[in-house]
């Protein structure tokens, strides 16, 4: 019996964001190699990174689940489920191993290094080339300063993990004279100055970073995108830490002061919310926490 007639599955399901749907392409490669003879089945809240990924053989939302998902995949079927949050786990407590090698080692899977992977066709980028208009006399920078979604407490800002905008406009004042400079954001997110909204469906955002020159952004989506299109670039951590969710192929830049002000009432196993309780805020001074030159030093060798 070939593969495609087989009722052997994995039925792989994420929950959360898009950053980490991308980090899990990593790990359905890692499930493909240990289960050779099974077919991937992914279910997450993003399908964008799933398109073309030759190591899976169905993808679904969540709200894109067939009414015969259990008979198409589950009844009379030899069918592993992988449903385990990899947040959920001591390793991720204590930060201390890449996210990727800890959601592998939870499934019991060897981690050979595998790292995200996003496919792109040749008329998507097209596409791409076509919306953006690559060719208009400045090289494209890509910036992105805000994470998350509008549902969380603090869509428009959340101190645990965006750029402050104060930095984020000093940053584009000195490439906008150089670059095109354009900014992954939602509507709802801070609006800067001298830059261009980037608007367009997930799959066409891939397609643009490979027009970009230079790319500077926060622990959020984008870096995974610059990630696993082997894009270097300019990635700035508060809370998180590139250990966890970062690639070597960044160049990472930190708060240039000590967070002093520790409140933890809220805390349960992480010390902070990545949403950006304000009440947790823990440095002392300001809220520029970024040297806007490291950026600029940073990005520059890029």
């Amino acid at each position: 019996m070939g593969e495609e007639n087989n009722n052997k599955f994995v039925v792989f399901i994420i929950s959360g964001g898009h950053g980490k749907v991308i980090l899990a392409t990593a790990v359905a490669e890692a499930i493909k190699k240990h289960y050779p003879d099974r077919k991937i089945i992914v279910v997450s809240a993003y399908d964008a990174p799933w398109y073309f990924n030759p190591h899976i053989y169905r993808f679904y939302t969540f709200d894109q689940l067939s009414n015969y998902f259990y008979d198409d995949f589950i009844r009379d079927k030899d069918t592993l489920l992988f449903q385990h949050d990899p947040y959920h786990t001591s390793d991720y407590m204590r930060k201390d191993t890449h996210l990727i090698k800890t959601w592998c080692e939870m499934f019991n899977i060897q981690y050979n290094g595998e790292k995200p992977m996003l496919y792109i066709n040749p008329r998507e980028k097209e596409i791409a080339r076509d919306k953006i208009k690559p060719d208009l006399g400045k090289p494209i920078m890509l910036l992105q300063t805000n994470g998350g979604l509008p549902s969380q407490q603090y869509s428009k800002k959340s101190w645990a993990r965006d750029m402050p905008l104060k930095v984020a406009q000093n940053v584009v004042n000195f490439y906008s004279k150089q670059y095109r400079v354009i900014h992954i954001r939602l509507d709802e997110q801070p609006a800067l100055e001298n830059v261009e909204q980037l608007t367009l469906p997930h799959r066409e955002i891939y397609a643009v970073f490979e027009l970009s020159k230079k790319r500077i952004f926060i622990d959020s989506f984008a870096q995974h995108i610059a990630g696993a299109l082997d894009l270097p670039s300019t990635v700035c951590w508060i809370v998180n830490k590139p250990e966890v969710f970062g690639y070597d192929i960044h160049n990472n830049v930190f708060p240039n002061q000590e967070m002093k002000n520790e409140m933890n009432k809220y805390s349960f196993i992480d010390q902070y919310n990545i949403t950006g309780m304000i009440q947790e805020f823990p440095f002392e001074n300001t809220v520029n926490i970024f040297d806007v030159q490291d950026i600029i030093k940073k990005t520059n060798t890029i």
